[in-house]
């Protein structure tokens, strides 16, 4: 089983990564972006990140479109690029207990889906969206003493040892 990133409206083909892949790809996600987030938007997107994944492994699905965009969507989106492109510089990757040998690849891929994509699409939501202009409980934004990534609902996602990256 894996999980599929993809963005409606993209020339890009979707990117699948498997669980393992999708673990590292979050890691990697949420190094940069706790270092980057300043607003609530932001704040709630890393933590996306945080706790991606964690539950329902397998059976996720992460299209852009299907975020909670604002008016200053633009804005937003290149908050994500600025996220994708510390990412792959290797940011706090000397935090992770493993090499991921496959992340540049994934995030380079990504980042050409994000960068191609033209803006938010109406999409019939199964669920209300949430208001990420609201910004997120402190104690969800707590740091990890040891990994400064924020703590999420969840905990660290680098301390957790359910985590650890299967094979990709």
């Amino acid at each position: 089983m894996g999980n599929t990133f993809g963005a409606l409206g993209t020339s890009e083909g979707d990117l699948y990564l498997s669980n393992g892949g999708t673990d590292v790809f979050f890691d990697v996600l949420t190094l940069a972006g706790c270092a980057l987030a300043v607003s609530a938007w932001e704040s709630n997107l890393v933590l996306l990140f945080a706790d991606g994944h964690r539950i329902g492994r397998g059976t996720d699905g992460f299209d852009l479109n299907e975020l909670p965009w604002t008016a200053t969507w633009p804005a937003e989106k290149a908050f994500l690029l600025r996220a994708v492109d510390l990412a792959m510089t290797c940011h706090g990757w000397d935090l992770l207990a493993y090499q991921p040998p496959f992340a540049h690849d994934h995030l380079r891929r990504y980042r050409a889906m994000v960068d191609g994509w033209p803006g938010p699409v109406p999409v019939r939501a199964s669920a209300p969206r949430p208001d990420w202009t609201v910004p997120p409980p402190p104690e969800q934004l707590e740091r990890c003493p040891e990994h400064g990534i924020y703590q999420g609902m969840l905990g660290c996602r680098l301390c957790d040892p359910t985590l650890q990256p299967l094979p990709e």
